[in-house]
C-alpha cells in the first residue's frame, strides 16, 4: 500500500482532486510495488527493456480533497507474454474513494512489442498469489 497525502498541486480551484491526477497517484503506487517485488524498471531500461501504459480505466466514486490522507493498493490482475495488468483502489480512512486498472505492455528501444524477460515476468506472477506493499507517508 502507498499512503500519501493530496496537495494543492493534485486539486482543481474547487479543492477536489482533478481526475487526470488519479493517474498520477496510480504510477506512484505502481512504481513503489514494482520495486516491492524486485523489479526496478530504471535497471530494466538499461537493458532495453521498457514498459508503457497501454490503457487506463478510472472509476471516481468518492471525491477526494486538499489534505487528504490516501491509500492506493495496487495489485497484479493478470499476466501475459508481453504485458500484465495493475489494479489499484484508493481509500480513505479505509473508505473506498476510486478504482482503476492499467494495462502495461513490453517494448524494445523501438517502441516494438517485445515478450517480458523471464524474471520480471516470474516476479509478476509470484505477486499474484503474495500480495506487497509499498511505503508512504506515516
Amino acid at each position: 500500500m502507498y499512503s500519501t497525502r493530496i496537495y494543492y498541486q493534485d486539486t482543481d480551484a474547487g479543492g477536489v482532486v482533478y481526475f487526470a491526477n488519479y493517474l498520477r497517484l496510480f504510477e506512484k503506487s505502481w512504481f513503489e510495488y514494482l520495486i516491492s517485488l524486485g523489479i526496478s524498471l530504471p535497471e530494466w531500461e538499461k537493458m532495453g527493456i521498457y514498459v508503457l501504459i497501454r490503457t487506463a480505466f478510472v472509476d471516481l466514486r468518492e471525491k477526494l480533497h486538499y489534505g487528504d490522507i490516501v491509500n492506493i493498493t495496487t495489485s497484479i490482475k493478470e499476466v501475459k507474454n508481453a504485458y500484465f495488468v495493475l489494479t489499484h483502489a484508493v481509500s480513505k480512512n479505509g473508505q473506498a474513494t476510486t478504482k482503476g486498472e492499467i494495462k502495461m505492455v513490453c517494448v524494445d528501444k523501438n517502441g516494438k512489442p517485445k515478450r517480458l524477460p523471464e524474471d520480471f515476468r516470474n516476479r509478476l506472477l509470484a505477486a499474484l498469489d503474495s500480495p506487497r506493499t509499498s511505503p508512504g507517508i506515516k
